[in-house]
């Protein structure tokens, strides 16, 4: 019965008869019929019938329309999310009936699929636009991998992992770790193919549909987080608060670096001789005790021996409290954590040789500040100082920003049939609370008021039209009334609709952005905040699975034609320059994720400018962007914007081509033939797809350096400068070191990764520390200070850092000795970065180093300008002082 609708005669209502053996619940069985194929991919009420089949209890949810809550509701939060019928979930059916009377009245309509004990799943919701990517892999990190599951992929970027219900109380929970969710017993997920409130699509994971494979069940330690609060509540009557609160807190941070405890345990307790005599509690305590000395929680250690005891069960069923009882009593005889501590050493030890062979990702290099026009330059400190980030994040996107601006008013001529338009793609990498949305708000805020004035504009010419538009429909009812008697003339002209001059988009479907860009042909500028669901857009309206789009945006990014059908079938949108330029943010989990191997073979990343600075603390500033440097900034984003453009034979506008000049073309020439060479040693084919990107987008920088130096003259862009090639390729080298680090990154194993995290974590706490240093300051090694000495003495013999012995003071003593990084591993302060906040990525609050303190290392600014041709040894900038690039209208010094 529908619960929103008044009662129904039951002689009226049909219901088709399913044999309940044929379905499990929670498992869905693949047979030979058409329905069994799996859920369509584009049809929300056959879709919707295919889970009821399947004994998945579905309810029909609010639908998102025009980008807002079908619900109507002001500022709805759960758009497309929530049930529409009168009791909510209370209404999930299997009945046929039922769904074809929902779809039927609401055919927009979300699926809403229940989930729990008596749907027989339970769902891990990993949402990356609060941390979910990488809390997954953290937790991958500290216990191991998970199963291959049922998988659907939301519309928003982030992830619905569907297991097996374990039977029992399975509760709902919010911030598991921080973006994960549990939707357990009395809690649903929105099913494919419902649509997201990004415009994105929910859709099953290629090759892990529930049509696919069958849901896995939980590894012991999810089981164990997943139910912790039930756990906690059992212990709470046998367990002592103080040890409830530390055995919480040791699951609740990371373990042992690439120590799989739970694993362990498990394969010990499985050595267990089965001899049970009477009841089997002597085996029971045997398990205890190993949950103990392997150093588990209370919820990873029942979990586990759950786990060891279904698969050996014991003459008498023991029950949770049972359970607890035994482990509190292994505590009064064991030695927690016994069974890691030489192992860890051990392991440290082995990891030796491998480390050695293997060097981590180069180090953070500073981005060339000083290489930007003084426009940009000081711009970019400002924000970087105001936000407390690294200048890397500012830069980045400003240059985004500029070349959105410019678009199709003009594009470097590189030779003849090569030209490079306007266009820069640009990737901000970073956890998440790296600040990086303040610096993207505070970066394209001046568009925001540019485009409020244009908005104000068009409203205004909306308004004079529409009057125009009436009068015109008394003029047109009077030529009509004149042709059935006088001679035939022409009617009046109609009145030309005023178009809404746009720059910035954030979430369009690609058929809208044809709309835009036809209306808009000098070129737009995407801004999105979590690039992650840009690229989950690529499939929105596709039934053919992802990428479907993406051949659009790949011509977007070099202003190519691109013909787009439209989805109602009312003829389609040719633009022949379609320039678009893309800046936002993603996290470093998802960016592995996201851009897999098709994206990658397909180009999509190599055309990303890419900015990974180390993460740094979010530490207190009363910096602001000062009103002055925000206007300069608005001023030159409104004269780029009024750039003239060229003209084609038809009078549409077309970019003016802009030359290499005379005294740029040899410099642009030795860098392009010493790039040329790098691009064919390099081994790694997506690494090498990315150079050669990089080729193009030297050319587009140098463009967006003259117009930028050309805006703050008042000059006409006629061509590229030396002094802009020579900059343009200082910047593009960085870019190209950045690249090389990121996709070494992307490549790391986790022992690799582990590495790197901790040989940042020394360089933040000043480059030098002593295993004391590591066993108080980091979670992993307290209590374990010959892991720690290993883990020191593997990164020694990688040549990465080596031991030092202090002289005694002047009380005598034995002091520590001292683990010291090499000056070549240490993460380099970004000399602008000391208008902002105090100490980079320093976790102490400002002990980072701000230079390097090797004679044999040159500074990062000599080095930047050694990579670029044509620069003699006094033209190198002085790293204390002013910095000069001869041939540049300008001088750049300190703001």
């Amino acid at each position: 019965m529908v619960a929103d609708e008044p009662r129904r005669n039951p002689a009226c209502q049909t219901r088709k008869s399913r044999p309940v053996s044929d379905c499990r619940v929670g498992a869905l069985v693949v047979g030979a019929g058409a329905e069994e194929r799996g859920p369509p991919l584009s049809d929300l009420k056959r879709a919707a019938l295919w889970y009821a089949a399947h004994r998945w209890p579905v309810v029909a949810l609010h639908s998102v329309v025009e980008g807002r809550c079908s619900c109507c509701k002001p500022g709805c939060g759960n758009a497309g999310k929530h049930p529409r019928t009168r009791h909510g979930l209370k209404d999930a059916r299997i009945d046929d009936a039922d769904i074809d009377h929902w779809w039927n009245r609401w055919p927009d309509a979300n699926i809403g699929v229940k989930t729990g004990v008596t749907t027989g799943i339970v769902v891990i919701d990993v949402d990356p636009r609060h941390g979910g990517d990488e809390s997954l892999a953290e937790l991958v990190r500290e216990y191991g991998d998970l199963p291959s599951t049922v998988e659907a992929l939301t519309g928003g970027g982030g992830r619905h992992l569907v297991f097996k219900h374990p039977g029992g109380t399975v509760r709902n929970r919010s911030n598991l770790r921080p973006g994960i969710d549990v939707r357990g017993d009395g809690g649903y997920i929105v099913a494919p193919p419902s649509n997201h409130m990004s415009g994105g699509q929910y859709r099953w994971r290629e090759g892990h549909g529930p049509h696919e494979m069958q849901p896995a069940e939980m590894p012991a330690w999810l089981l164990a987080l997943v139910c912790r609060r039930i756990v906690e509540g059992v212990s709470g009557e046998t367990t002592p608060a103080g040890e409830r609160a530390a055995n919480h807190d040791s699951a609740a941070r990371p373990g042992p670096v690439a120590d799989n405890r739970v694993t362990r345990a498990l394969a010990a307790m499985r050595g267990l001789r089965v001899d049970d005599h009477k009841d089997g509690s002597r085996r029971l305590f045997a398990a205890a005790s190993i949950a103990v000395r392997h150093d588990l929680a209370d919820g990873a250690a029942l979990a586990t021996i759950r786990e060891y005891l279904n698969g050996a069960p014991a003459p008498r069923e023991y029950s949770d409290a049972d359970i607890l009882k035994r482990l509190q009593d292994a505590e009064r005889t064991c030695t927690r954590g016994q069974a890691l501590r030489h192992g860890q050493a051990r392991r440290a030890a082995n990891r030796t040789a491998s480390a050695a062979s293997a060097p981590p990702p180069a180090p953070f290099k500073p981005f060339p500040v000083d290489a930007l026009p003084d426009p940009l330059r000081v711009f970019v400190k400002a924000v970087a100082a105001a936000t407390g980030t690294d200048v890397a994040f500012a830069a980045l996107a400003a240059l985004v920003v500029v070349a959105g601006c410019i678009g199709n008013r003009v594009a470097v001529l590189v030779k003849s049939g090569w030209i490079e338009p306007a266009v820069l793609w640009g990737m901000l990498v970073g956890r998440s609370g790296t600040t990086k949305s303040p610096v993207l708000k505070l970066v394209t805020r001046a568009l925001i008021e540019l485009f409020k004035v244009e908005r104000r504009a068009f409203r205004d010419a909306l308004k004079d039209y529409q009057r125009e538009f009436e009068r015109h429909g008394v003029r047109l009812a009077e030529w009509k009334k004149s042709q059935r008697k006088g001679p035939p003339t022409d009617p009046p002209d109609e009145p030309e609709r005023p178009t809404e001059r746009r720059l910035v988009v954030s979430d369009v479907t690609v058929e809208k952005l044809g709309c835009l860009l036809e209306e808009n042909p000098l070129g737009l500028l995407l801004v999105r905040d979590e690039l992650a669901a840009w690229v989950g857009a690529f499939d929105r309206y596709a039934s053919g699975g992802k990428g479907s789009d993406q051949p659009a945006w790949l011509s977007m990014y070099d202003a190519a034609p691109v013909t787009i059908d439209r989805k109602s079938g009312k003829g389609t949108y040719f633009v022949e320059r379609a320039a678009v330029s893309v800046v936002g943010s993603i996290q470093p989990g998802t960016l592995a994720r996201i851009f897999g191997t098709a994206e990658r073979e397909a180009g999509l990343l190599a055309r990303v400018l890419l900015a990974y600075p180390p993460d740094r603390p979010a530490l207190w500033t009363d910096a602001a962007l000062p009103d002055d440097v925000a206007a300069a900034w608005r001023d030159l984003l409104s004269t780029l914007l009024a750039l003239p453009a060229g003209e084609d034979e038809l009078g549409d506008p077309r970019p003016r081509s802009i030359p290499i000049g005379k005294e740029a073309k040899p410099i642009w020439i030795e860098w392009h033939d010493r790039h040329a060479r790098e691009l064919v040693d390099i081994g790694n084919d997506d690494l090498a797809a990315h150079y050669a990107k990089l080729k193009g987008a030297c050319a587009r920088i140098a463009l967006l350096f003259t117009c930028v130096d050309v805006a703050a003259g008042g000059d006409a862009v006629t061509y590229i400068s030396a002094a802009a090639m020579r900059r343009a390729i200082q910047v593009t080298e960085w870019f190209k070191g950045e690249a090389r680090r990121v996709y070494a990154v992307l490549g790391e194993t986790e022992e690799e990764r582990s590495r790197r995290r901790l040989v940042e974590w020394i360089d933040r706490r000043g480059g030098d520390v002593s295993v004391r240093d590591l066993t108080h300051g980091l979670h992993q090694y307290r209590g374990h200070a010959d892991a720690a000495k290993a883990e020191l003495d593997a990164l020694a013999k990688a040549g990465l850092g080596s031991w030092t012995h202090p002289a005694p003071g002047p009380k005598g003593g034995r002091p520590s000795p001292r683990f010291v990084l090499n000056s070549k591993n240490t993460i380099t302060k970004t000399p602008a970065d000391d208008a902002g906040s105090g100490g980079f990525g320093c976790g102490d609050g400002g002990n980072a180093r701000s230079s390097v303190k090797n004679d044999d290392l040159e500074s990062t600014e000599s080095s930047a300008s050694d990579a670029v041709p044509g620069a003699a040894d006094g033209d190198k900038p002085d790293v204390e002082g002013e910095t000069t690039i001869p041939g540049a209208d300008d001088e750049w010094g300190e703001v």
